[in-house]
């Protein structure tokens, strides 16, 4: 991962900037075909690509932007498809301003992902998927199949505008705990994990995410079949969310726990828990990694569940092979 950084941000320094706007000047729809890019360029290193006037446009081929506009200042459904497998990276080493995908100021813009790796980031702060511009544009995300969405924000933009994330498969990696806008900031309505899989934090770390933030409150629901993945990697570092809103439902989903080390039997870990602790969550989960149990309790004795609790809890056969490593290390020592 370290090694893939390295290399983004190589070809970043390397690459020319080169903003365009998709003119479909080709005969197909593919990205990487740059007669369909004024003046024949494809966008790239931190130049903005603009996918606008109600063209379709397909990720062929794995490329890097600054900044990816859809149905930007124009009516028309945009769309651009990252279906085929190609990975699209976004990044600006120093800037004020947000990155976005599907960041639309008129018309309908859709990305439709369901394949490959969308990776949307920053290296002084956060990179951000910002998903509506204007009162009169409609956004929309949607992730499924095996796509991969690695992000530090995702922002609706406003609440009055309508935009809709909908997560019916893949991979949400959401990186860092964002106090100015959270994993989705500005609304609360519009988002859908469904049946994703939430990586909080890179693969085998430790991070912490917002949902919603302390001025606009954002309720979360990880549908049936859907998967929540913590990783704890000593006592005092695992992954956490702090939720900014009313309730967050879990009923049916899947738990993945990832532990670094052995815990002590019945070590606990609030993983989960309630800016305003007179919220509640709520609903058990549908499986969960062997040797642990997953509980919402009330910390406060109010009456409502607050925090989402696991706790270590081998199973007795665990206990027993823990028992026998122990005492033939007392025989070795004898």
């Amino acid at each position: 991962m370290v090694f893939t950084l390295l290399l983004c941000s190589s070809n970043t320094v390397m690459a020319t900037d080169v903003s365009s706007s998709w003119d479909g000047g080709g005969d197909g729809s593919n990205w990487s075909d740059a007669v369909n890019w004024t003046g024949d360029a494809l966008p790239q290193g931190t130049g903005t690509a603009t996918i606008d006037n109600g063209y379709t446009v397909n990720l062929d081929a794995s490329q890097q932007v600054g900044i990816v506009l859809v149905s930007t200042g124009t009516a028309g459904n945009a769309i651009l498809n990252v279906t085929s497998g190609a990975n699209l990276t976004i990044y600006k080493s120093s800037s004020t301003e947000l990155l976005g995908v599907a960041r639309v100021t008129g018309g309908v813009g859709t990305v439709n992902h369901s394949a490959g790796t969308v990776r949307v980031y920053r290296g002084n702060g956060a990179g951000e998927v910002r998903l509506s511009n204007a009162a009169d544009a409609t956004a929309y995300y949607n992730l499924s199949g095996s796509g991969v969405l690695d992000f530090e924000v995702l922002n609706k933009g406003d609440r009055t505008r309508p935009a809709f994330f909908n997560a019916t498969g893949g991979t949400l990696v959401a990186r860092n705990l964002i106090n100015k806008f959270g994993l989705m900031s500005d609304g609360y309505t519009g988002f859908l994990q469904g049946q994703a899989t939430l990586e909080i934090g890179a693969v085998s770390s430790v991070a912490a995410i917002g949902f919603g933030n302390s001025t606009n409150l954002m309720d979360y629901t990880v549908g049936a079949g859907g998967t929540m993945v913590f990783d704890i990697t000593s006592d005092s570092t695992y992954d956490t969310i702090l939720q900014y809103g009313n309730v967050a439902s879990t009923a049916g989903a899947a738990m993945v726990i990832r532990a670094g080390y052995t815990p002590a039997i019945g070590k606990t870990f609030n993983v989960w828990t309630f800016s305003d602790k007179t919220k509640a969550g709520s609903g058990a989960f549908g499986s969960i990694t062997a040797g642990w149990s997953a509980a919402w309790i009330d910390t406060n004795a109010d009456l409502t569940t607050d925090t989402l609790q696991l706790e270590y809890i081998p199973e007795p056969a665990t206990i027993a092979l823990l028992g026998l490593g122990l005492l033939a290390l007392r025989r070795n020592k004898k």
